[in-house]
Formats: C-alpha cells, sequence, structure tokens
C-alpha cells in the first residue's frame, strides 16, 4: 500500500480538474493508499499566476482562439523556451514547492503540465523522492507534457505513445490507457433507462449541445442553428458553470416555445454520464475529457469550431476514425439534419466511438500504477 499518493492538476479549462477527480476516485476505491491527496496547484501559486493560466486562458479562448492555436503551435519543440518558462513558474510557485517538500508523497500522479513541471523541478533539486506519473489529456501530444524526471507517461492513444517517442520518451516509459474519466461511465445506465430518468422522451432523437465546464463558445449562434433544422429531435444544452448561459436560453424558449419544443437548458451537473447515455450525438467542442465520456459511452460527435491548438488536434484523430464529424455555425444546420436522417450514419459513428473509449480509463491507470510498484521500478513506489 502507499503512504500518500498525491493527484496534481491546475484549474485552466475544466478538463485537467475533470481526470483528476477521476483518478482520486479511482485510487480510492482501489484501497491501494493510505492518504490520497487531490490538489488544484493553482491554489498555492501567485495570484498573477493563477490568472495567467486560469482567468487569461478562458480570456484567450473567447476573445482570441487563434493566438492561442498561435502560441500552441510555436512551442510544440522539445525544449523550446524551456528555460524562460521554467524561471517564471518556479518564481511565482515557491509556495506549491514548499507544499511539495514538507508533504513528502511517495506517488505523484499529474493531469496537467503545470503540476509536472513542478513536481519535476523539485525532484531535481533533491527536495522530493517521489514517483512522478503524467496523465497526458489530450489526444495529442504537445512538448509542454515533457518534464525531467518523469517516470511514467499514460497516453490516450498510440498515436499520442508514438508523438512521446518521437520527442525523446523511451517507449518502456509509456502507457495507453485512454484518459481518465469519471467511473460512473463504466456504470452507465442504458438509452430508455436514462431518458427515463431524465425524463426526455424516447420517440425522438436526443441532441446535447456542450459549452464545456465553464460554459464558454458560441452556444447561443449553435442553439439557433440547431432550431432551424428540419428534423424533429430533443435538445438538451448542458451550459455547466455559466448560470447567465442557462438563464438566457431560458428566456428565449419562455418568448418562443413553439420554436424551442422539447428543449431543456441544465446547469453543472454530476451526471454526465446519464445525459451522454440518452443521447444519440454531441454537438461541442473537442475537449480532451469530454471527447473521451463521449467514446465511453458510444456517442458520436458533431464538432463545431474547436480551439486551436489542441482541440482541432484532438478533433483531427475523431474524424480520422470516423467517430464524429466537423463543421461551423454556418454550415451546423446541414450537417445536424444530414446526420439525423441516417441511422446508419449515427450507428457507424457510434461503432467508432465505442473502438475508442474506455469506460475503465482511470482505474486502468491504477492497476498500472500498481504492476510498477510490484515491480519495483523506482524505490519510492515499492509497496
Amino acid at each position: 500500500m502507499f503512504r500518500k499518493v498525491m493527484v496534481l492538476s491546475a484549474s485552466a479549462g475544466a478538463g485537467h480538474i475533470t481526470a483528476a477527480n477521476a483518478l482520486e476516485g479511482a485510487l480510492r476505491e482501489s484501497g491501494i493508499a493510505q492518504e490520497v491527496i487531490n490538489l488544484d496547484v493553482l491554489k498555492k501559486v501567485s495570484p498573477f499566476m493563477r490568472s495567467m493560466y486560469s482567468k487569461q486562458y478562458i480570456n484567450l479562448v473567447n476573445r482570441a482562439p487563434h493566438l492561442l492555436g498561435a502560441i500552441y503551435e510555436a512551442t510544440d519543440h522539445a525544449n523550446k523556451f524551456d528555460r524562460r518558462r521554467m524561471t517564471f513558474d518556479v518564481a511565482n510557485a515557491l509556495p506549491m514547492l514548499r507544499y511539495l517538500t514538507n508533504e513528502r508523497p511517495d506517488l505523484i500522479v499529474s493531469t496537467h503540465f503545470l503540476a509536472s513541471e513542478l513536481a519535476a523541478f523539485a525532484s531535481r533539486r533533491r527536495r522530493l523522492d517521489a514517483y512522478l506519473a503524467t496523465v497526458i489529456t489530450d489526444f495529442d501530444a504537445h512538448a509542454f507534457w515533457l518534464s525531467d524526471p518523469v517516470d511514467h507517461y499514460f497516453t490516450a492513444l498510440e498515436d499520442t505513445a508514438r508523438q512521446l517517442q518521437h520527442l525523446g520518451v523511451n517507449r518502456e516509459k509509456i502507457s495507453v490507457t485512454g484518459i481518465p474519466i469519471s467511473v460512473k461511465f463504466a456504470g452507465a445506465p442504458s438509452k430508455s433507462q436514462a431518458r427515463e430518468q431524465l425524463g426526455l422522451r424516447n420517440d425522438l432523437p436526443v441532441v446535447l449541445i456542450s459549452a464545456g465546464g465553464f460554459g464558454v463558445g458560441p452556444v447561443i449562434e449553435t442553439v439557433e442553428s440547431a432550431m432551424l433544422c428540419k428534423s424533429r429531435f430533443q435538445t438538451v444544452v448542458l451550459c455547466g458553470k455559466n448560470e447567465k448561459l442557462r438563464a438566457q436560453l431560458a428566456r428565449m424558449q419562455s418568448i418562443s416555445p413553439s420554436y424551442f419544443r422539447d428543449f431543456h437548458a441544465v446547469g453543472h451537473t454530476d451526471s454526465m454520464q446519464i445525459y451522454m447515455a440518452a443521447a444519440d450525438l454531441m454537438i461541442g467542442k473537442s475537449g480532451g475529457l469530454t471527447s473521451s465520456e463521449c467514446l465511453a459511452s458510444k456517442l458520436p460527435m458533431l464538432i463545431v469550431n474547436p480551439i486551436p491548438g489542441q482541440e482541432e488536434r484532438n478533433a483531427n484523430h475523431l474524424l480520422e476514425r470516423g467517430a464524429a464529424l466537423s463543421g461551423n455555425i454556418r454550415t451546423l444546420t446541414y450537417k445536424l439534419d444530414k446526420v439525423l436522417s441516417s441511422a446508419h450514419q449515427l450507428e457507424e459513428m457510434s461503432a467508432a466511438a465505442a473502438d475508442m473509449g474506455n469506460a475503465n480509463s482511470a482505474r486502468q491507470i491504477v492497476t498500472r500504477l500498481q504492476e510498477l510498484a510490484a515491480n519495483g521500478r523506482h524505490q519510492s513506489l515499492s509497496l
């Protein structure tokens, strides 16, 4: 049994936190650790750094996504800007580094590259003697995910593993497990059961429209385009933590009830596995966690305006394997009508999603860590 396991993440977007929560759940379920700590590292850094990684990231997503994409591409080279970035990060994260030194975990599992970077820095300075594992939460491996030392990497796909190899990581240090999602997805209800639980009809398709965990992006425009479809379906908009968006959609529905028929706007929910089990199609962006939850639910995606950079690369993997279609606001009505009118296409896309999905990814990561510990791959990881 591990003495102390620390799951580290960063609230730069909702996906990293969601993955960390999934790992915490799997670790506690397994009973292999005396103590499990789940920490957002941005809670122990300077206010400026916290703003840059969280608030400013969301601002870029909303106001200048192509700038975000340009930065993503320009920095996707091993060691590029590494010294300057490390100097900035360490200077602004001294409380987090002191925390790691004081807590002395024997295993750290990270779901964000900043957390991996800080743990690796503490290890290089001999302030930390822990086994370091990094869980990449996208289908593509950006160079930012590289840290030294990292004892093991967990990736979404074999493609991701090959990218890490190209960046210089030994293949023996990589396991392909999928991106960790809540263990609740492994026990999701059937489609009819899910619809009954949610009060949805069984005689019409269900289309989810996702605004992501923070409720950002052109959701209103997406909804308006979807409502122009000739096809008849039920619409469920997942507004995340954006209560203002949910209230706006509710007002629009009250003003035009005949236009917004079979329409539901939902705020933050802990029952995503039920909504996805009830649905026939998801419209939204291709974040790593949302995409992984869809795949585990055998739910095809219609990807609209993915964020340049990691979401565009995620989308390429889903499109290549036939689990998704792509579009934009201008083509959404046409694309949605086309796919909903073809039961055969939906079935093929659902099968492709099932081939990529893994509802037990978090459990498999925990099992693999147990195997590595049993093999004595690191002094501090010995059971």
